[in-house]
């Protein structure tokens, strides 16, 4: 039997039963000839697209674990900066205090050598 090329519904005829839907065929213009069987056995978009969907799920749980992952390494980076701000003000705070303990101590000596030149 030669066809059109389409998408056809195949229902079962026999004397006696209900008709039964046996499934849908396609035939596309590079289809090869085949036996109805052989149609209604080939596979068609519709049975690719669950395989599609599952690759699709992972491809988005991988987002979601990278967006976290992203989301940590911030998390991070902020703690880390505000880690470098502490550190900065308490060398400035260690400076300043180098700085007084230094001029505390030219200063005591200035005291200590003027009670020796009065003596």
């Amino acid at each position: 039997m030669d066809v059109e090329y389409g998408q056809y519904s195949v229902t079962l005829l026999v004397e006696g039963f209900p008709p039964s839907h046996a499934g849908t065929i396609t035939v596309y213009e590079g289809s090869r000839p085949g036996t109805l069987n052989d149609f209604l056995g080939a596979m068609t978009e519709d049975d690719v697209m669950p395989e599609a969907l599952r690759r699709f799920e992972a491809m988005v749980e991988e987002a979601a674990r990278n967006a976290e992952a992203a989301s940590q390494s911030a998390a991070a980076a902020k703690k880390s900066e505000t880690a470098a701000a502490s550190s900065k003000n308490a060398a400035k705070t260690s400076e300043t205090n180098a700085a007084n303990s230094a001029q505390a101590g030219s200063g005591l000596a200035d005291c200590i050598g003027k009670l020796r030149d009065s003596s």
